[in-house]
């Protein structure tokens, strides 16, 4: 198929589109307005009936109501858009409209019909001794649509031929320009690269025809480049390598020679299986496999050996060799690069994801190790206040009792038991001092904010000289149990180390669940402080624990410290490498963020 009659059929199958759109806005139109009169002429028809029932009812000298109405009716004769019936109470039919007249003689198709019959409902009124129904019935309108649309049909199908000769004779002018392209084209193909092409009037083909003249010359510069070509294969990175069918190699350049110490003169002509290494001459046998196949290879990582006997990683393209006259596979050109350097990359990456693996498995059994640790303190706590207790409980109603009775006859007696009272009331409190330090019971009973509000209060008391203030804010109740222990473990060891290391007058403790479910936990001293990055913190166990507890809920955790002047004094300044006392910060502050705390 020509280009003029592609061209030409493009643009008949736009215009029969546009064609139809035309006639589909044309049609619609004429729906809505067939729609519309329909609806007003069956609106009038019924308020005119509904009339003369009225003054039919008003009037009974008139007669019965449908007798009225059937006189009525015969005298009105036909309603434009309406058929009338008029039925007595037994349904007999009293009155039929007679048929519209009105372009009577069109017939319009059945389809067009039903495209433009609005089906409007019809409408209903019992009277007396009868009944009158009104069919809204717009054949007169279609019929007449029907003969405007045929004659804008044959003026459209006049147009429409009209412009397809104009078209095609426009486009057989317009591309005449092309029997000489095709001509210089086929002189091209067949060898003669001197074919030029003249000048054209029209632009686009006179910038064809430059661009094809432009061309040419370049063809016949080509063939003088040949000879770079060869040099830059010569001279490329990679090192490069022609075989024949028999595997033995034909062809060698320099980066071949500097990877595998190969002259071209000590290779050339030898099988390509000198560079491979004992124990993968399978891997040449599939790549000769896929050039026979004419397949390409490309990117193959495997070795080559050098004639030093190193093992080299390289990696191979290779593309069969395919005589032109036979079309018959002739050997292969293959190109190989030396990617030592990226195996090592990847080994050492490959390292470090296996490190960072295992240490990901090491937290994940920390994790493990701290939860059941809390279980069994959990246990454990359980344990002494449900059996030491009531020990402890009974021997101090034992005494009391012992005590109550010997009271006035043998005071040595009393005053033993009294003191077997105290010993039991002194072992019970400090019973319930290891229970809170096991395992608080608030914690499960009444939440993390309670248990830290609880315990801050107990620590307060105990040193009154130290000031501790607890700020919480956020959803703290949707935490889980487990992160709910780990948490107080760590505001428990940061303050019992801000306590026994820093010399703190105030500790705060902030803790804060954001919206989004993150946790942001905040403690902060105005102690000595201390040289973090002189701190073995594999040794401290303290804040290691700390760090493995915020890690294992994938969160981070960072220490900010530094000497004060009082702790400087103490070490020396040669040992704490502070050369000023007085610009050193003081004080230590624990940062803890999660970024998803609360339990979904």
């Amino acid at each position: 198929m020509s280009l003029r009659l592609r061209l030409n059929l493009l643009i008949t199958a736009l215009l029969l589109l546009f064609m139809l759109g035309v006639g589909y806005v044309i049609l619609k139109g004429t729906k809505s307005s067939i729609q519309e009169g329909v609806e007003a002429a069956t609106r009038v028809t019924v308020q005119l009936l509904d009339t003369v029932v009225v003054s039919s009812i008003q009037n009974p000298e008139w007669g019965y109501t449908h007798d009225v109405m059937r006189r009525f009716l015969e005298h009105l004769g036909h309603v434009r858009s309406n058929e009338i019936y008029l039925y007595s109470l037994n349904g007999a039919l009293l009155f039929q409209s007679p048929p519209s007249k009105y372009r009577a003689d069109i017939t319009p198709p059945e389809w067009f019909e039903h495209m433009l019959n609005p089906h409007e409902p019809s409408v209903s009124r019992l009277i007396r001794f009868g009944k009158l129904i009104v069919n809204p019935n717009p054949a007169g309108a279609i019929r007449e649509a029907w003969s405007k649309m045929r004659i804008l049909f044959w003026v459209g199908l006049g147009f429409f031929i009209l412009l397809n000769g104009i078209v095609y004779w426009m486009l057989g002018r317009w591309l005449q320009p092309l029997q000489p392209m095709l001509k210089a084209i086929n002189q091209m193909e067949q060898g003669d690269l001197s074919a030029r092409l003249p000048r054209f009037n029209l632009p686009e083909f006179d910038s064809i025809a430059k661009n094809f003249n432009l061309m040419g010359e370049s063809l016949q510069k080509s063939t003088s480049e040949n000879q770079r070509l060869a040099l830059i294969a010569q001279q490329t990175a990679d090192a490069m390598m022609i075989h024949d069918l028999n595997g033995n190699i034909s062809f060698w350049n320099m980066a071949a020679q500097k990877i595998f110490g190969y002259a071209p003169q000590d290779i050339i002509g030898k099988s390509a299986s000198t560079l491979i290494p004992k124990g993968q001459e399978r891997d040449l046998i599939e790549n000769r496999r896929a050039i026979n196949d004419r397949r390409n290879v490309e990117n193959h990582d495997t070795q080559r050996q050098a004639r030093d006997g190193r093992i080299i990683d390289v990696s191979i393209s290779a593309a069969p060799l395919i005589d032109p006259v036979s079309n018959q596979v002739i050997g292969d050109i293959s190109s190989m690069r030396d990617i030592t350097e990226r195996k090592q990359v990847e080994i050492a990456e490959r390292k470090a994801a296996t490190a960072e693996s295992k240490l990901e498995e090491n937290r994940q059994i920390t994790h493990l190790i701290q939860k059941h640790i809390e279980d069994e303190r959990r246990s454990l706590a359980r344990e002494l206040h449900d059996e030491l207790g009531q020990y402890v409980t009974a021997i101090k109603t034992f005494a009391v009792a012992i005590a109550n009775k010997t009271k006035e006859k043998a005071p040595e007696v009393e005053a033993s038991a009294q003191t077997i009272v105290a010993a039991a009331n002194h072992i019970y409190d400090g019973m319930h001092n290891i229970i809170r330090q096991l395992r608080p019971g608030s914690l499960d009973n009444l939440g993390l904010s309670e248990t830290l509000k609880d315990t801050i209060n107990n620590l307060q008391k105990q040193y009154p000289n130290l000031k501790i203030s607890l700020d919480l804010s956020g959803n703290l109740e949707g935490l889980g149990e487990s992160l709910n222990i780990n948490i107080y473990r760590i505001v428990q060891e940061s303050i019992n180390n801000a306590i026994k290391h820093s010399e703190a007058k105030h500790i705060d403790v902030k803790l804060v669940v954001d919206e989004k479910g993150a946790l942001e936990l905040t403690i902060k001293d105005d102690g000595i402080g201390m040289n973090v990055d002189s701190v073995d913190q594999s040794n401290h166990f303290g804040l290691l624990g700390m760090r493995e507890r915020v890690q294992g809920f994938k969160g981070s955790f960072t220490v900010n410290s530094e000497l004060s002047n009082q702790s400087i004094a103490k070490v020396g300044r040669k040992a704490s490498g502070v050369k000023k006392a007085d610009d050193v910060k003081t004080g230590t502050t624990i940062h803890i963020y999660i970024p998803q705390a609360v339990e979904v």
